[in-house]
């Protein structure tokens, strides 16, 4: 042992043992300054310095070792930050998770000594509901209820869609709440029938697949506040507010809508010629006791619900909708619509166009007696072929339209009155070749007062419902059935036509943008983020600038401030921010 205190003593192993050892046998061994600097490997000039150092107390040999307990680390303020937290009933980690959205990085092992040290418990076992949470691990928003103004304060909220807001005011011009005050529409004492219906037609407006994908805005303030709610309602109500709903009460809907439509936008409803289509809408549930009908986009029955439209052909707005038609009663549909413009106007002034499948010639006798206009089309018999290919070149004449996209724009045609099964009256009867076609088209309608190519152009304009109906798929998601139910689908359509004819009223202010579709007016427009203050006095909706706000600062619509009766008629108004 002896001789490793001698090795120990002899050959210093750090450095500070090294300058001791030195400076030692410099001053008590009587070494002198060179010899004691190479014993221990230090220069001369080093060994002077370490001992002036010394002498002036900044080289330390020994220095003082503290010990005894450490002050924690935490600082009082946070202590009491996750004292607070656990106050709020909240899991470790989730006091990890608050803290760090406060710039707090403490772990969970921290925060529990913390908590034993303030006398804090454990937490009993909590379902995930009990921590505001769903069973997919996310956070459980408010519930849904009506704005109560007596207690409402002052607030701030984001909205994801705060494009949204443009549409009220012709909301309110059109007068829907008035509609929607006179019927006995479903509601509950936390969501009156305004707010639950403008809560619906919030979802179409953006353009939502199925009403189940409101769970991405259901903890947007701003949007619950569109309807006049403080966060939009559950996918759970918004899927089976329509199973309160009868057929009859959507047929009273959608014809005083439609009447107050009419009222508030004349010139959408001007058209002297209206036109008429069925569209299949596929099923693919297996609980389902839907009939087959044809599906074009597929090319095959399947089951599904054939729904029937009616649109203004000149300024594409839609003016009826039907989904509860059976197959034996499609025929008759035609009927159903003139009987329901009859409500609304009283008179049935207009020439309806429609494809040679939509009805009969039982039913098209019925029209004519009842002097309803209609342009079709004629089936295409052999015996009626064979009788054209009979015809005299004389006899036909050539036709030019005016159509200036129109590929083949001369072709030649023949007019004739004829006597089809089922009319007791001459039919007008046009054929045309030539036009693009390997067969004739044959034309039929009772319409004598228009020109013949009047009556062409009239039909060639036809693919406008085709295109309303590609829009309606397309963006208000027309395809996608969340029931067979057809009362669930009748409204889903009557919500697609309202939504439809605001986001017509709302194109024609956009300068350039007249005749553009919903998904543009949507992207450009509409689908922007802002943010929804209440002073306590009344709103405002603030609007980041974008490529298109100069179009919309010259909307006088929305430059104006907006009363709104679901919202106690607190004042609102739009402002577009730098």
């Amino acid at each position: 042992m002896k001789d490793e205190l001698l090795a120990f003593f002899s050959t210093p192993r750090t450095p500070r043992q090294r300058q001791y050892e030195a400076l030692r046998a410099y001053a008590m061994e009587g070494l002198s300054a060179g010899q004691a600097a190479q014993r221990f490997g230090f220069t001369e000039k080093t060994l002077f310095a370490l001992a002036h150092d010394l002498q002036t107390g900044k080289l330390n040999l020994f220095p003082k070792i503290t010990t005894g307990p450490k002050d924690r680390r935490v600082t009082p303020h946070v202590r009491n930050r996750v004292c607070q937290l656990r106050k709020q009933n909240l899991s470790v980690d989730q006091i990890v998770t608050q803290l760090g959205e406060e710039d707090i990085s403490l772990s969970p092992s921290t925060i529990e000594r913390i908590l034993k040290d303030a006398g804090f418990g454990k937490l009993k076992r909590r379902a995930a509901s009990h921590r505001g949470l769903s069973t997919k691990n996310t956070l459980l928003p408010k519930a849904s209820q009506n704005l109560d103004f007596k207690q409402l304060e002052p607030f701030q909220a984001q909205c994801q869609v705060a494009g949204l807001f443009f549409f009220l005011p012709y909301i309110v011009d059109s007068g829907l709440m008035e509609v929607l005050e006179e019927l006995p529409l479903p509601e509950s004492g936390q969501i009156g029938k305004k707010q639950a219906f403008l809560s619906l037609l919030a979802l179409k407006l953006m353009g939502g697949r199925r009403f189940c994908h409101v769970r991405q805005y259901d903890h947007d303030e701003g949007l619950g506040l569109f309807a006049g709610l403080n966060v939009l309602p559950k996918p759970t109500y918004m899927q089976t507010y329509s199973c309160l709903l009868s057929a009859q009460l959507c047929q009273d809907l959608q014809q005083k809508i439609v009447s107050r439509f009419r009222d508030w936008a004349p010139s959408f409803f001007c058209s002297p010629t209206i036109n008429l289509d069925f569209h299949s809408i596929p099923h693919f549930g297996e609980m389902s006791e839907m009939e087959k009908v044809w599906c074009g986009a597929r090319n095959k029955a399947l089951k599904g619900a054939n729904t029937f439209f009616a649109q203004d052909a000149e300024t594409n707005a839609l003016l009826y909708a039907n989904a509860d038609v059976l197959r034996k009663d499609g025929a008759m549909e035609i009927l159903r619509f003139v009987a329901y413009l009859e409500n609304i106007k009283g008179v049935v002034n207009e020439t309806l166009v429609f494809d040679s499948r939509l009805t009969t010639y039982d039913v098209l006798g019925q029209l004519d007696q009842a002097n309803v206009k209609f342009i079709t089309l004629r089936t295409r018999s052999k015996s009626l072929k064979q009788e054209t290919e009979a015809l005299p070149d004389d006899a036909w004449e050539k036709v030019k339209l005016p159509i200036p996209k129109r590929k083949r724009q001369q072709f030649l045609a023949y007019e004739s009155d004829i006597m089809l099964k089922g009319c007791h009256n001459p039919i007008r009867q046009i054929i045309m070749k030539d036009h693009g076609r390997a067969e004739p088209t044959y034309i039929i309608t009772n319409n004598r007062k228009m020109k013949l190519t009047d009556v062409l152009t009239v039909y060639a304009h036809r693919w406008r419902i085709e295109n309303k109906l590609a829009e309606l798929v397309d963006f208000f998601n027309l395809n996608a059935l969340s029931s067979p139910i057809m009362v669930r689908i009748y409204f889903d359509l009557l919500l697609s036509v309202v939504a439809s004819s605001l986001y017509h009223r709302f194109a024609k202010e956009l300068p350039r943008f007249e005749k553009s579709l919903a998904p543009e007016i949507f992207r450009c427009f509409v689908d922007m983020p802002g943010s929804v203050r209440y002073d306590g006095k009344g709103f405002e909706v603030r609007l980041r600038k974008r490529a298109h706000t100069p179009i919309l600062l010259g909307v006088d619509k929305l430059q104006q401030t907006i009363e709104l009766p679901w919202l106690n008629s607190k004042p609102m108004r739009i402002i577009f921010t730098p």
